[in-house]
Protein backbone atom coordinates (compact mmCIF):
# COMPACT_ATOMS: atom_id res chain seq x y z
CA UNK A 1 0.00 0.00 0.00
CA UNK A 2 1.39 3.61 -1.06
CA UNK A 3 0.66 6.90 0.59
CA UNK A 4 2.07 10.05 1.44
CA UNK A 5 3.88 10.74 4.52
CA UNK A 6 6.04 14.19 5.59
CA UNK A 7 5.92 15.30 1.88
CA UNK A 8 7.08 12.01 0.16
CA UNK A 9 4.89 8.88 -0.98
CA UNK A 10 5.85 5.82 1.28
CA UNK A 11 5.37 2.18 0.65
CA UNK A 12 3.49 0.33 3.42
CA UNK A 13 3.90 -3.83 3.71
CA UNK A 14 3.17 -5.52 6.97
CA UNK A 15 3.93 -8.98 7.33
CA UNK A 16 2.32 -11.81 9.88
CA UNK A 17 4.89 -14.55 10.28
CA UNK A 18 2.60 -16.72 12.21
CA UNK A 19 0.19 -19.17 10.49
CA UNK A 20 -2.53 -18.89 13.20
CA UNK A 21 -2.50 -17.38 16.95
CA UNK A 22 -4.71 -18.28 19.35
CA UNK A 23 -7.28 -15.78 21.83
CA UNK A 24 -4.46 -15.12 24.66
CA UNK A 25 -1.43 -15.36 22.24
CA UNK A 26 0.91 -13.57 20.51
CA UNK A 27 2.08 -13.00 17.17
CA UNK A 28 5.35 -11.79 15.54
CA UNK A 29 5.38 -9.71 12.20
CA UNK A 30 7.52 -6.90 10.48
CA UNK A 31 6.78 -3.38 8.60
CA UNK A 32 8.82 -2.82 5.25
CA UNK A 33 8.44 0.94 4.75
CA UNK A 34 9.88 2.36 1.30
CA UNK A 35 10.14 5.88 0.22
CA UNK A 36 9.18 6.11 -3.23
CA UNK A 37 10.54 9.34 -5.34
CA UNK A 38 11.34 11.67 -2.61
CA UNK A 39 12.64 11.80 0.99
CA UNK A 40 9.49 11.33 3.06
CA UNK A 41 8.97 11.86 6.92
CA UNK A 42 7.23 9.34 9.28
CA UNK A 43 5.60 10.13 12.21
CA UNK A 44 4.85 6.53 13.67
CA UNK A 45 3.58 3.61 12.37
CA UNK A 46 0.50 2.07 13.72
CA UNK A 47 -0.68 -1.72 13.92
CA UNK A 48 -4.37 -2.36 15.11
CA UNK A 49 -5.93 -5.52 15.17
CA UNK A 50 -9.69 -4.82 14.05
CA UNK A 51 -12.56 -6.84 13.83
CA UNK A 52 -15.19 -7.43 11.65
CA UNK A 53 -19.02 -7.47 11.83
CA UNK A 54 -22.77 -6.21 10.56
CA UNK A 55 -23.95 -3.26 12.37
CA UNK A 56 -27.22 -4.49 14.41
CA UNK A 57 -29.33 -2.18 13.44
CA UNK A 58 -28.24 -0.99 10.13
CA UNK A 59 -26.23 -4.47 8.84
CA UNK A 60 -23.64 -2.01 8.02
CA UNK A 61 -20.09 -3.21 8.26
CA UNK A 62 -18.47 -2.31 11.12
CA UNK A 63 -14.94 -2.17 12.56
CA UNK A 64 -13.96 -2.87 16.55
CA UNK A 65 -10.19 -2.47 17.49
CA UNK A 66 -9.00 -5.32 19.95
CA UNK A 67 -5.66 -4.42 20.23
CA UNK A 68 -2.87 -1.85 19.29
CA UNK A 69 0.38 -1.51 19.03
CA UNK A 70 2.94 1.68 17.71
CA UNK A 71 5.87 1.05 16.09
CA UNK A 72 9.32 3.52 15.91
CA UNK A 73 9.54 7.00 14.21
CA UNK A 74 9.33 10.38 13.98
CA UNK A 75 12.30 9.18 11.49
CA UNK A 76 13.08 10.78 8.07
CA UNK A 77 13.57 7.98 5.28
CA UNK A 78 15.60 9.45 2.28
CA UNK A 79 14.63 8.22 -1.35
CA UNK A 80 14.34 4.76 -1.90
CA UNK A 81 15.49 4.17 1.34
CA UNK A 82 13.96 0.93 3.23
CA UNK A 83 12.92 0.70 6.86
CA UNK A 84 12.33 -2.53 8.77
CA UNK A 85 10.67 -2.80 11.66
CA UNK A 86 9.80 -6.23 13.62
CA UNK A 87 6.69 -6.27 16.22
CA UNK A 88 5.21 -9.01 18.42
CA UNK A 89 1.16 -8.29 19.48
CA UNK A 90 -0.97 -10.07 22.09
CA UNK A 91 -4.24 -10.96 21.25
CA UNK A 92 -7.02 -10.47 23.72
CA UNK A 93 -8.68 -13.39 25.36
CA UNK A 94 -12.17 -12.14 23.88
CA UNK A 95 -10.55 -11.94 20.33
CA UNK A 96 -13.12 -13.61 18.12
CA UNK A 97 -12.31 -17.40 16.69
CA UNK A 98 -12.10 -17.69 12.65
CA UNK A 99 -11.21 -21.32 12.36
CA UNK A 100 -12.30 -23.88 14.94
CA UNK A 101 -10.68 -27.38 14.44
CA UNK A 102 -9.71 -26.27 10.95
CA UNK A 103 -12.62 -24.96 9.83
CA UNK A 104 -13.29 -21.55 8.64
CA UNK A 105 -16.57 -20.18 10.33
CA UNK A 106 -16.25 -16.70 8.67
CA UNK A 107 -16.10 -13.94 11.03
CA UNK A 108 -12.87 -11.90 10.16
CA UNK A 109 -10.06 -10.45 12.24
CA UNK A 110 -7.29 -8.35 10.54
CA UNK A 111 -4.15 -6.55 11.00
CA UNK A 112 -4.79 -2.70 10.14
CA UNK A 113 -0.72 -0.79 9.64
CA UNK A 114 -0.68 2.31 8.84
CA UNK A 115 1.52 5.43 9.37
CA UNK A 116 -0.33 7.58 11.52
CA UNK A 117 -3.81 7.36 14.00
CA UNK A 118 -5.20 9.58 11.38
CA UNK A 119 -5.15 7.42 8.33
CA UNK A 120 -8.10 6.30 6.66
CA UNK A 121 -8.94 2.99 5.54
CA UNK A 122 -8.17 3.41 2.51
CA UNK A 123 -4.40 4.28 3.39
CA UNK A 124 -3.91 1.25 5.63
CA UNK A 125 -2.01 -1.57 4.49
CA UNK A 126 -4.58 -4.80 5.97
CA UNK A 127 -3.62 -8.30 6.35
CA UNK A 128 -5.89 -11.26 7.61
CA UNK A 129 -4.70 -13.00 10.78
CA UNK A 130 -6.04 -16.54 11.27
CA UNK A 131 -7.53 -17.01 14.94
CA UNK A 132 -8.07 -20.47 15.82
CA UNK A 133 -9.99 -22.00 18.89
CA UNK A 134 -8.52 -23.31 21.52
CA UNK A 135 -8.41 -26.67 22.89
CA UNK A 136 -11.07 -25.83 25.29
CA UNK A 137 -13.58 -24.55 22.68
CA UNK A 138 -12.95 -27.84 20.75
CA UNK A 139 -13.79 -29.69 24.08
CA UNK A 140 -17.15 -27.84 24.46
CA UNK A 141 -17.89 -28.39 21.08
CA UNK A 142 -17.35 -31.81 20.83
CA UNK A 143 -19.10 -32.80 23.41
CA UNK A 144 -22.16 -30.90 21.97
CA UNK A 145 -21.46 -33.13 18.64
CA UNK A 146 -21.46 -36.32 20.87
CA UNK A 147 -25.07 -34.80 22.48
CA UNK A 148 -26.81 -34.70 18.96
CA UNK A 149 -25.60 -30.89 17.99
CA UNK A 150 -23.41 -29.91 15.65
CA UNK A 151 -21.87 -26.52 14.47
CA UNK A 152 -23.48 -25.10 11.55
CA UNK A 153 -22.23 -21.60 11.48
CA UNK A 154 -20.75 -18.21 13.57
CA UNK A 155 -21.05 -14.89 13.09
CA UNK A 156 -20.45 -12.04 14.93
CA UNK A 157 -23.19 -9.28 16.48
CA UNK A 158 -22.44 -6.13 17.38
CA UNK A 159 -24.39 -6.48 20.28
CA UNK A 160 -22.63 -6.75 24.67
CA UNK A 161 -23.86 -9.86 26.35
CA UNK A 162 -25.62 -8.74 29.59
CA UNK A 163 -24.45 -8.50 32.03
CA UNK A 164 -21.09 -9.48 32.12
CA UNK A 165 -17.36 -7.96 32.05
CA UNK A 166 -17.05 -8.31 28.43
CA UNK A 167 -14.48 -6.01 26.99
CA UNK A 168 -15.81 -5.35 23.44
CA UNK A 169 -19.44 -4.28 22.19
CA UNK A 170 -19.64 -7.47 19.95
CA UNK A 171 -19.88 -11.42 21.02
CA UNK A 172 -19.57 -14.26 18.57
CA UNK A 173 -22.30 -16.34 18.41
CA UNK A 174 -22.67 -20.01 17.43
CA UNK A 175 -25.78 -21.83 15.70
CA UNK A 176 -25.44 -25.77 16.13
CA UNK A 177 -28.39 -27.52 14.27
CA UNK A 178 -30.35 -30.97 16.03
CA UNK A 179 -28.79 -34.12 14.20
CA UNK A 180 -31.79 -35.97 15.59
CA UNK A 181 -34.63 -33.59 13.60
CA UNK A 182 -36.96 -34.94 15.75
CA UNK A 183 -40.32 -33.15 15.59
CA UNK A 184 -41.22 -32.61 19.74
CA UNK A 185 -37.35 -31.92 20.00
CA UNK A 186 -35.59 -28.71 21.43
CA UNK A 187 -34.14 -27.76 18.27
CA UNK A 188 -31.13 -25.61 17.42
CA UNK A 189 -29.08 -24.28 19.68
CA UNK A 190 -26.91 -20.46 20.13
CA UNK A 191 -23.53 -20.97 21.87
CA UNK A 192 -21.83 -17.92 22.87
CA UNK A 193 -18.53 -17.99 24.66
CA UNK A 194 -16.63 -15.22 26.46
CA UNK A 195 -13.32 -16.57 27.12
CA UNK A 196 -10.76 -15.20 29.75
CA UNK A 197 -7.82 -16.17 30.93
CA UNK A 198 -9.53 -18.45 33.75
CA UNK A 199 -11.60 -20.18 30.74
CA UNK A 200 -15.09 -19.86 29.52
CA UNK A 201 -18.28 -18.29 30.49
CA UNK A 202 -20.38 -20.31 27.88
CA UNK A 203 -23.94 -19.07 27.42
CA UNK A 204 -26.57 -21.97 25.94
CA UNK A 205 -30.24 -21.10 25.00
CA UNK A 206 -32.66 -22.41 21.51
CA UNK A 207 -31.61 -20.85 18.68
CA UNK A 208 -33.58 -17.63 17.28
CA UNK A 209 -32.04 -16.69 14.06
CA UNK A 210 -35.09 -14.48 13.41
CA UNK A 211 -34.71 -12.29 16.42
CA UNK A 212 -32.33 -9.38 16.36
CA UNK A 213 -31.10 -8.61 19.81
CA UNK A 214 -29.83 -10.44 22.56
CA UNK A 215 -32.75 -9.20 25.10
CA UNK A 216 -35.50 -10.23 22.71
CA UNK A 217 -34.43 -13.72 22.51
CA UNK A 218 -35.22 -17.18 24.29
CA UNK A 219 -33.30 -16.53 28.00
CA UNK A 220 -29.27 -17.67 28.06
CA UNK A 221 -28.59 -20.10 30.59
CA UNK A 222 -24.73 -19.15 31.78
CA UNK A 223 -22.06 -22.11 32.64
CA UNK A 224 -18.67 -21.84 33.53
CA UNK A 225 -15.67 -23.99 31.89
CA UNK A 226 -12.06 -23.89 33.27
CA UNK A 227 -9.35 -24.27 30.71
CA UNK A 228 -7.75 -26.33 33.81
CA UNK A 229 -9.91 -28.81 33.67
CA UNK A 230 -9.84 -29.82 29.95
CA UNK A 231 -8.60 -32.94 30.88
CA UNK A 232 -10.28 -33.46 34.24
CA UNK A 233 -14.03 -32.89 33.18
CA UNK A 234 -16.87 -35.54 31.03
CA UNK A 235 -17.32 -33.08 28.50
CA UNK A 236 -20.49 -35.07 27.19
CA UNK A 237 -21.96 -35.60 29.95
CA UNK A 238 -21.28 -31.59 30.90
CA UNK A 239 -22.80 -30.37 27.90
CA UNK A 240 -25.67 -32.87 28.21
CA UNK A 241 -26.49 -31.36 31.35
CA UNK A 242 -26.15 -27.51 29.72
CA UNK A 243 -28.45 -28.46 27.31
CA UNK A 244 -30.96 -30.01 29.59
CA UNK A 245 -31.21 -26.83 31.35
CA UNK A 246 -31.47 -24.36 28.56
CA UNK A 247 -34.36 -26.17 26.80
CA UNK A 248 -36.17 -27.35 29.60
Amino acid sequence: MQRWSGGGAVEVDAQVFAGSVRPGGTFPGQVVLRAVGREAQVETIVLRVVAEYPGLDTGEAETDEIGCHYLDGPFIMREEQEHQARFSMRLPWETPITELAGQALGPVVRLRTALDDEDSEGDADHDLIHVSSLPLHEAIMDAFAVAGWTLQSSRLVGERVPPTDQIFDFHQSYTLTDRRSTADGPGDLEVTFLTNPVGCEVFVRPAAPETRYWSDKPPAHRFVAAHHDLDQVDWPAEAGRWIGEAVR
